[in-house]
């Protein structure tokens, strides 16, 4: 992440060893929005409103982004880079992402000890 992005928070701020990165984002003089709810519409309307640079999401998030209606779905203003954890999406899914405006990068990380530990691109 560059100075001044903005993250939304679409997992528990626990993921990815969340209790620095939220720090992090602040230290960068970035922005933490977070979601009460997760949901798509929730994701396309924050991201709108927010100009969101860059969020986190498990492959189940990926999935309500690409089949939500599409009139519920949002141009978005600019790429935004998804952290994804855990298991990969299948390629669709990514590719779908791309069409909607979303750069999708996997990542691994132990929660408990370290931050993201590798990124497949």
């Amino acid at each position: 992440m560059a100075s001044m992005s903005v993250y939304l928070w679409c997992v528990p701020m626990f993921h990815c060893n969340g209790w620095c990165l939220t720090w992090a984002i602040v230290a960068q003089g970035g922005t933490n929005v977070c979601l009460r709810n997760v949901s798509a519409g929730g994701i396309f309307c924050n991201v709108a409103e927010h100009k969101v640079t860059h969020m986190g999401g498990a492959p189940t998030v990926l999935n309500m982004i690409i089949n939500e209606s599409t009139s519920e779905q949002k141009r978005l203003s600019g790429k935004v880079v998804v952290l994804m954890k855990v298991a990969p999406s299948p390629s669709q899914v990514l590719f779908k992402m791309e069409e909607l405006g979303f750069r999708v990068v996997h990542s691994y990380d132990l929660t408990e000890t370290y931050g993201l530990g590798t990124i497949c691109t």
